[in-house]
């Protein structure tokens, strides 16, 4: 009887671990191998002077075995030099949030970020970096959406020695979904115009003494338009002129006893010369709508003629 005799050649083939991490619950990435992309909302915080990085989530995940000891763990460092500016952004300080404390460039190695051991498989990884808004005359910070902001380079090691997890460097893309600018923003009234209030032909006779029993108003919208960055804030509108002598309300006009008052057509309320219309401006632009009374003094007759008067109103942004 003939036999056949065969061989089986076994090939081993060793696996090598590495974490994996994704962002906003994407897909997940070998970071051995794969660079990660994550776009980042940026803040314009004026009063901390900086940028910063919020909107997004970035967790990691590592292999280890089930039957692994609690007692290894895998660790995720800063590096000398891991973290390098884009080009549009490097002539701006920066530096490294690492877990709420700010690390200016550049940031030192070992600085540990995050953790895993067996019983935490997925960490979150906070990968945040901030730019300092330029604090001299005439010099400020603007990124556009889309800007490459930075490369951050971070060190995987472990406490323990295996060829299956062999340390190595990981690298974290940050690019800027939307865009801030800390230039000021110029606000202007009526697209800076002068404003013309006509009450046309007055009778003397009929004109009121408050702006309930006058019949000579003239409505005007305020507009609000703001030129840079983006402008969301309460808003302070002074009126100035020279009150009448007659009436604290009025402003003094070039004819005896007669004066014009300013007041809010939304609740009547009146704006005395040095009071403030308060209103808002929403993405840069915003209206107030007022109205101007002619008034008289109470037990006068004025005399009939043309008279002028004139006031200025500033916008004051807090």
């Amino acid at each position: 009887m003939k036999c056949l005799t065969g061989f089986i050649l076994l090939l081993l083939m060793q696996d090598v671990f590495a974490a994996h991490c994704r962002v906003d619950g994407g897909p997940w990435v070998d970071m051995k191998t794969s660079p990660l992309d994550v776009l980042v909302d940026l803040r314009l915080d004026k009063d901390a002077g900086k940028v910063t990085m919020s909107g997004y989530s970035v967790r990691c995940m590592h292999g280890f075995p089930g039957w692994y000891p609690d007692s290894l763990k895998q660790y995720f460092s800063t590096t000398s030099g891991g973290l390098i500016l884009g080009p549009a952004v490097m002539d701006y300080g920066a530096g490294m949030d690492i877990l709420g404390s700010y690390y200016p460039w550049p940031v030192s190695a070992g600085r540990y970020l995050a953790l895993h051991d067996r019983l935490t498989p997925i960490v979150d990884l906070p990968v945040k970096v901030y730019y300092v808004i330029p604090s001299a005359p005439d010099k400020y910070i603007k990124i556009k959406p889309g800007t490459f902001l930075a490369v951050v380079l971070l060190d995987v090691t472990y406490n323990f020695n295996s060829p299956d997890y062999p340390a190595y460097r990981m690298r974290i893309n940050l690019i800027a979904r939307n865009g801030v600018d800390s230039s000021p923003s110029t606000c202007v009234i009526n697209n800076n115009l002068p404003i013309n209030i006509d009450f046309g032909s007055v009778n003397p006779a009929a004109m009121g003494t408050s702006i309930f029993d006058t019949p000579f108003k003239k409505n005007f919208r305020l507009r609000y338009d703001c030129v840079g960055p983006s402008v969301n804030s309460l808003i302070a509108v002074k009126w100035q002129a020279i009150p009448s002598a007659f009436h604290p309300y009025a402003i003094t006009t070039s004819k005896q006893n007669v004066g014009v008052q300013l007041f809010r057509t939304d609740s009547s309320a009146l704006v005395g010369p040095g009071g403030e219309i308060r209103d808002t401006i929403t993405n840069s632009t915003g209206s107030t709508d007022i109205a101007f009374a002619l008034v008289k003094k109470t037990g006068t007759f004025p005399d009939a003629g043309p008279f002028t008067a004139s006031g200025t109103l500033t916008l004051m942004l807090p």
